[in-house]
């Protein structure tokens, strides 16, 4: 199976769901899981399509999908980030920050830990702040904390076309345009695009790859191993 990423995704009444925008793989087994569907005609979201959804890829690329139009609507939708409330207690270890300036140029900000009976002194005792003015006489209106989450399993890992590729003397070699998969959805090659000057793109066995992460794929051979690999 060759999915490349930036082909269209089509349901099975042949109506275009959107884009292959990012592949979701297991980082021990580097096998993909899902893809990531960029929205399209139908879809207002991004959607998570797991791999057992996918019935074909077409020479062109195109990937069809088991799923007509309407149930592909009913796919998950991908949150990247969503917003957490804490708990109280949590709450209470978050450092919080105000800004210490007097309103004039560049104000720079205070960091502190919330503290039970904390106090702020009043505006005629505050000290001097040469870099910004004075401290303020009143406690910063603090916002409730949040934390971060994605829908996706924590230990998800997501590639697109753009994901670094690096050889092991740490030399960037390109970024991923597509990937090759065999019918249990392990990588089997990488197609990498060195970039504007350089050339045709690179073939990179999964043998090479040494580990993978969402900032980059690192490569167990060097750079001039990997150039060697032209398709």
């Amino acid at each position: 199976m060759h999915i490349e990423l930036g082909r269209p995704v089509m349901s099975r009444d042949g109506k275009r769901i959107g884009t292959v925008d990012q592949l979701v793989l297991d980082p021990e087994t580097r096998e993909v899981q899902a893809i990531i569907v960029h929205r399209g005609f139908l879809l207002t979201e991004d959607r998570i399509v797991d791999r057992a959804l996918i019935d074909a890829v077409a020479p062109d690329g195109t990937v069809w999908l088991v799923l007509d139009a309407a149930q592909a609507d009913e796919l998950p939708q991908f949150v990247e980030t969503e917003f957490v409330r804490l708990t109280a207690e949590e709450a209470a270890t978050v450092p919080y920050i105000w800004p210490s300036g007097g309103g004039l140029g560049t104000v720079p900000f205070v960091w502190g830990t919330p503290a039970s009976g904390q106090t702020i002194p009043e505006p005629r005792l505050a000290p001097f702040d040469p870099t910004g003015g004075t401290l303020p006489s009143s406690p910063p209106p603090v916002a409730e904390p949040i934390e971060t989450a994605s829908n996706l399993p924590a230990e998800a890992v997501r590639i697109d076309r753009g994901t670094a590729v690096i050889a092991s003397d740490g030399t960037r070699i390109g970024k991923v345009e597509h990937v090759h998969l065999n019918e249990d959805g392990e990588i089997i090659s990488l197609a990498v695009d060195p970039g504007l000057f350089g050339g045709e793109h690179l073939h990179i066995p999964a043998a090479w790859i040494a580990s993978v992460t969402e900032d980059a794929i690192r490569l167990s051979v060097d750079a001039t191993t990997a150039r060697r690999g032209r398709r």
